[in-house]
């Protein structure tokens, strides 16, 4: 991976739009990052994103150098990919959209932090996969290198597919027939945990319950899904959408990286995300976040804490991760002290 690029010439910042709200699937302006985007040759293409300083969401958290979340970074990957697919891939507005896997890091933490204004980002996108059904291209695997200033700051690799809406609405009648009809939404808002556990500030943007416990070897946490949440629930969905399984992701690492190795969530954050989307989170249904205490490590350069996890609904995997978080601090290893914060529930 260079950490050198050249945007192509023709791509400039625009400092006054974003692209078309429906281009990226959002409703609300304040939700869309992207500003515009060039096709550089068949398979290539470049956008430019403006990185915002103070959003509730993206930029609540209680690190006292602040970084521009690993979160944002993804959800700014993932409107470039949409926005490629409808503004160049010849993909219809009225198609739904599903996430198969992502494998994103970050390439130069100490280029993200927050500055005095909004940062300016690029990104270059390569088309090195395609998958066709019946003929027709109904997917991509997407290479895509994050550029501020022209240094690469973060890549990620992610496969996507697309349908009509009809065949979205056949499949979605299966998944949400799993559910029962009289279904209790209340079982998916548990009482929250206390923010400082998960590295936030504001109480909002805990996605992860106050019942957490550990059983043969492995640590449960319960997810949050509250849809009155704007920062995750832009607009109304059927389905858990996949930035909020994210964020149980994360912020479940958090908790178990001060639980097995002592470590602060102020003094880590998350720098690379493998994961894998199996099946749709349904509403209704309880959904845990389950991790082997076996696989919370840290790496050789005691500066990375490295876990892998799933979540299930109903005993059924949804999602599964692979985490690496890294040390903030300017030092070379992290500081482990036993039980920084109590685990509640435990």
């Amino acid at each position: 991976m260079t950490s050198k690029f050249n945007t192509h010439q023709a791509l400039n910042y625009s400092d006054e739009n974003t692209v078309p709200r429906h281009m990226v699937h959002r409703a609300a302006v304040s939700e869309v990052f992207l500003t515009g985007a060039i096709q550089c040759a068949d398979l290539h293409f470049q956008c430019t994103a403006q990185l915002p300083r103070a959003h509730s969401y993206f930029n609540d958290h209680t690190h006292r150098e602040r970084h521009y979340d690993m979160l944002l970074l993804l959800e700014v990957f993932r409107q470039t990919s949409i926005y490629v697919s409808h503004s160049f891939l010849n993909v219809e507005l009225s198609n739904k959209f599903i996430y198969m896997d992502s494998d994103t890091r970050v390439l130069n933490r100490e280029a993200l932090v927050v500055g005095d204004r909004p940062a300016s980002a690029v990104v270059d996108v390569k088309i090195v996969d395609e998958y066709y059904r019946n003929g027709i291209r109904s997917g991509v695997t997407l290479d895509m290198t994050m550029l501020l200033n022209n240094d690469a700051v973060a890549h990620k690799r992610m496969g996507i597919r697309w349908m009509d809406s009809d065949t979205w609405a056949r499949m979605r009648v299966k998944g949400m027939g799993l559910v029962p009809v009289e279904v209790d939404l209340s079982v998916q808002l548990p009482e929250p945990t206390k923010p400082l556990m998960v590295g936030r500030q504001s109480p909002t943007n805990v996605v992860i319950g106050q019942e957490q416990f550990e059983l043969e070897g492995e640590f449960h946490t319960k997810l949050i899904v509250d849809q009155n949440n704007a920062g995750i629930f832009d607009h109304p969905l059927d389905h858990i959408p996949g930035i909020l399984l994210l964020e149980g992701f994360r912020q479940t690492g958090l908790i178990v990286a001060n639980r097995y190795q002592g470590i602060s969530p102020d003094e880590i954050l998350l720098s690379r995300c493998q994961v894998r989307f199996t099946r749709f989170g349904e509403f209704g249904l309880n959904t845990r976040c389950r991790v082997t205490s076996e696989s919370v490590c840290l790496a050789d350069d005691q500066e990375t804490v490295m876990m892998s996890m799933v979540i299930e609904q109903e005993g059924v995997a949804i999602a599964t991760a692979s985490l690496e978080f890294f040390s903030v601090n300017n030092q070379n290893h992290l500081h482990i002290n036993p039980r920084v914060f109590a685990v509640e529930g435990v």
